[in-house]
């Protein structure tokens, strides 16, 4: 039997889900090009910090020596 933490974890972070696909529809509807103007650029600056990180934590694993 599934703990009730844990059931109260997923029913949160379904909702949690719901809430955010919600949101977004609703922005796309208003404002299209806005939205997916900022969706586009939260998404160009993710990959590019994601990205950094990784080419930081590769090269810091280089120079050591492992």
């Amino acid at each position: 039997m599934p703990s009730i933490k844990k059931a109260v974890a997923k029913k949160a972070a379904r909702s949690a889900a719901k809430h955010t696909a919600h949101g977004t529809v609703s922005k796309l509807r208003r404002d299209p090009m806005r939205a997916v103007a900022l969706l586009g650029l939260g998404g160009l600056l993710g990959a590019t910090a994601g990205w950094l990180a990784g080419r930081t934590a590769s090269t810091a694993s280089v120079s050591t020596g492992s």
